[in-house]
């Protein structure tokens, strides 16, 4: 084949392969299963000062990562309960809401990035957001999804907040 023929064969090849159908990976469990079974069920427990029921959510050998290091998820969840009891001892309630970035998933593994939205709320009714980047790995185990690994990023804005789908 010729330089021009050649030339003439990608000029012409090139739409044909962009219009071409492209197969998709098999589907894997939809954003709403994750849902489901792990973010609304961490809402509810954080609502509802439920340390049992948020660590539900995480593998017993689960790591959170944040930027001052890592230590095993039962250290953070211990911490986070302490947390909860001295604010339901001042009469401060606490909500958290998950938006998503990404979201990669199959029908054992995902990888999930956004920001969450952490509020306390004063008995005088003053309510205090704070926003924080996150990622997570989860697995399905047992026919249940799992956080393996929970990594809090730097703070977010809450424009950043708000840019994201809900």
């Amino acid at each position: 084949m010729t330089p021009a023929g050649l030339w003439s064969f990608v000029v012409l090849s090139v739409p044909l392969l962009l219009a071409a159908p492209r197969s998709q990976p098999a589907a894997g469990p939809t954003s709403a299963t994750i849902d489901a079974t792990v973010w609304a069920p961490a809402s509810t427990a954080v609502a509802k000062d439920d340390i049992t029921g948020l660590g539900r959510i995480y593998h017993p050998a689960a790591v959170l990562v944040s930027t001052s290091g890592t230590k095993p998820i039962a250290q953070a969840v211990a911490g986070w309960g302490k947390d909860m009891v001295t604010a339901k001892q001042a009469g401060t309630k606490a909500t958290v809401a998950f938006r998503f970035t990404k979201r990669q998933d199959d029908a054992e593994s995902a990888f999930e990035s956004g920001i969450f939205k952490y509020t306390t709320t004063t008995r005088a009714g003053v309510a205090s957001p704070s926003y924080r980047k996150f990622e997570a790995l989860l697995v399905k185990l047992g026919g249940k999804w799992l956080v393996t690994m929970e990594r809090q990023l730097d703070g977010a804005s809450e424009s950043e907040w708000n840019a994201l789908p809900h």
